[in-house]
């Protein structure tokens, strides 16, 4: 397998990250992982760290599911969860699938390199859905408050539609139940079901991400951020927004480095692609990004460490529609904020002649500059906090960048950066204060 930018297993199918941490110097990324093919089935945790973002190494499977009469209640797969430091140590909570069951569990680490997980005898710590009306409960964020441990889990409850659901629990085992912390009603956010929650404070607000499925089975699932405060009757929400205004973000997870900065990644949804399922492995992570809450709404940024992987530029006019000849396969355009206001789309044509065609008209009325990131097929767009992901991974290499803009006057310039893949890259770890 190539080393792209973007994080993929050698083989395999990968979607949710997982259990995300920094913890002991590196950067932990477990996720949904099937090891005997390329299809949604037999979930295990896959796992991969880093040092610095930007370098991977992929490890051995860290969670297998079962097998059935030793762990039942996870025998069919072993679904998403967190992790937390606890004792001295990392546990992770995630869900345990039988069958249609979806049952709450943990697990500890049994060493510093987080290579494997023993499965805590309390499983399943939540053995049947804490209420009647709950029809899906699954996915896990926790964190420590007030001497307690704060849990939510992400469902549904039957035509009330998405939800989030509180517990707490003085150990990480034995859990109450505190009822709903916020659905679709009262947060104004759609979804049939709500997945995959995320929960963090940055600038004393609270931000709450989940991942939707819609009613409608033809629209596509997406991500949407709320922001607001947590009382004791639940969450209340002052507002809320799609988190990445492409097509192909779903399931983000996010975590503190040690830095103090809130870092996140999400799955890139490859297998909707027209070459999705060529090769030996099928899907991939986003680019590391750097995620906190800027006058109550969410802010969404390109990891610091990115700056790291620039290698050479070049600078051109923006002048109606320009073309950028490029031949390669991972890059960086960056439109300064005259430029950004006026290019309206950015093709990217392969040697074959195979064009992608992103709409940028999404970040129109935004300010400052546009950053684009091509890699492995996929685009990446960020300005103002916003982001937007798309893919096509045909387009594995790029030959042309077509600047289409509305006007035949130059306005603003734009920089083309080749970007370094990883397995050359050299020197000290990137700190926070890059680029």
């Amino acid at each position: 397998m190539p080393a792209w930018l973007h994080y993929a297993p050698a083989k395999g199918w990968m979607n949710d990250p997982n259990g995300l941490i920094h913890w002991q110097g590196r950067h932990h990324l477990f996720y949904q992982y099937n090891p005997d093919g390329t299809e949604f089935t037999n979930q295990h945790w896959g796992h991969a760290s880093s040092p610095d973002l930007l370098t991977w190494t992929e490890h051995e499977v860290a969670l297998v599911p079962g097998p059935a009469g030793t762990a039942p209640y996870d025998a069919t797969a072993c679904f998403s969860g967190c992790a937390v430091e606890h004792d001295d140590g990392v546990s992770i909570l995630y869900t345990g699938v039988l069958d249609d069951a979806q049952l709450p569990c943990l697990a500890r680490a049994t060493d510093d390199a987080l290579s494997a997980f023993v499965k805590d005898g309390a499983n399943p710590l939540v053995p049947a859905p804490p209420a009647a009306d709950i029809t899906e409960f699954r996915d896990h964020s926790v964190w420590r408050e007030d001497g307690r441990w704060r849990q939510l889990v992400a469902g549904a409850r039957g035509e009330h539609g998405g939800s989030v659901f509180a517990l707490s629990s003085a150990d990480l085992r034995a859990w109450d139940y505190d009822g709903v912390f916020v659905d679709r009603a009262a947060a104004q956010v759609p979804g049939r079901v709500w997945e995959c929650p995320d929960y963090f404070t940055s600038q004393d607000t609270e931000a709450l991400l989940v991942s939707v499925i819609h009613e409608n089975s033809e629209e596509g699932p997406e991500v949407w951020w709320m922001t607001g405060t947590a009382t004791d009757e639940g969450f209340l929400v002052d507002r809320a927004g799609v988190a990445d205004v492409g097509d192909r973000f779903y399931a983000p997870q996010s975590y503190w480095a040690a830095d103090g900065r809130r870092i996140q990644f999400g799955w890139v949804r490859t297998h909707q692609d027209p070459a999705g399922l060529d090769g030996p492995a099928v899907g991939f992570m986003t680019l590391p990004r750097e995620v906190s809450v800027r006058d109550g709404r969410l802010h969404c940024a390109p990891a610091a460490e990115l700056i790291r992987l620039r290698h050479s530029a070049t600078s051109v006019p923006v002048i109606g529609e320009s073309v950028l000849g490029q031949d390669r396969t991972a890059g960086e355009l960056v439109l300064d904020t005259e430029a950004a206001d006026r290019v309206r789309a950015v093709a990217l044509r392969s040697p074959d002649g195979t064009e992608m065609t992103v709409d940028l008209g999404v970040f129109t009325g935004l300010e400052g500059p546009l950053r684009l990131f091509w890699d492995a097929g996929i685009v990446e767009v960020f300005r103002d906090g916003v982001a937007g992901t798309w893919s096509d991974l045909r387009i594995t290499e790029v030959t042309e960048l077509r600047l289409r803009g509305d006007a035949d006057t130059a306005a603003g310039r734009a920089e083309v950066w080749e970007l370094t893949r990883p397995d050359r890259l050299t020197g000290p770890a990137a700190g926070s204060d890059a680029g």
